[in-house]
């Protein structure tokens, strides 16, 4: 007849400490220890969570306002509604200085006054502008030439000098139209040897440029002939 084997339990096993049971209570141990701790830390991560998740939504909300006031500023803008631009602008800088839009809305105000003939808060529009950092390399050459045109008309030649002399320093796109609008301002300074000079200097360094006929033009009104090799049509 089979018989079933049994192990013999000790009362010393009985004594030793179940594994299972010792990592239970070293676990309730640290929780009954530590629960407030572990429950304010939660707490304090989901406050944490909370406040930057409110922050994003206000700086969205902020960034949805502001661009869309540069869009209706922008819009009268095209319009020639020049009143209503200087108005969306003026708020959207009123309200939302530190945007991209509001970086935007500087030099676009400067051409709404312009363009509407208020040209002392043209210039200082476009100087505010022309002074800060934060002025992409393009717009800021934009807002120069545009700073220069303004001095220009106001029949401040030095500084409309002084402002297409910066604009010519960047190198850009405009730098040809300001080295000309440059030699143009000593011309009406009644300088008329430094005009005709930095109109030569134009001509040797890009005889070929567009504004080449422009500054030929400009040497013959002035009584004196182009240099040589430049005085025919380009090619």
């Amino acid at each position: 007849m089979a018989t079933t084997h049994r192990s013999k339990i000790r009362r010393k096993d009985l004594k030793q400490p179940d594994e299972f049971m010792t990592v239970a209570y070293t676990v309730e141990d640290f929780v009954e220890h530590h629960l407030s701790k572990v429950i304010t830390g939660a707490i304090v991560v989901l406050a944490v969570a909370a406040v930057f998740f409110l922050i994003y939504q206000h700086v969205n909300s902020v960034r949805r306002e502001a661009a869309e006031q540069f869009y209706q500023g922008f819009s009268a803008l095209n319009a020639k509604d020049y009143k209503l631009a200087e108005d969306r602008f003026d708020a959207l800088l009123a309200e939302h200085p530190s945007t991209r839009a509001a970086d935007l809305a500087r030099f676009y105000r400067g051409i709404a006054y312009f363009n509407s003939g208020d040209l002392p808060r043209a210039r200082q529009a476009l100087e505010d502008y022309t002074q800060g950092e934060a002025a992409p390399r393009s717009l800021r050459e934009l807002a120069l030439m545009d700073l220069g045109v303004v001095y220009e008309q106001m029949h401040d030649y030095a500084r409309a000098a002084d402002a297409y002399q910066r604009a010519a320093a960047i190198n850009g796109p405009e730098r040809n139209n300001a080295r000309v609008a440059v030699a143009r301002v000593l011309q009406l300074e009644g300088k008329r040897d430094a005009a005709i000079k930095a109109y030569r200097d134009f001509l040797a360094s890009d005889p070929y440029a567009p504004q080449r006929e422009t500054v030929i033009q400009a040497l013959a009104n002035l009584g004196v002939s182009a240099p040589s090799g430049n005085s025919a049509s380009a090619p």
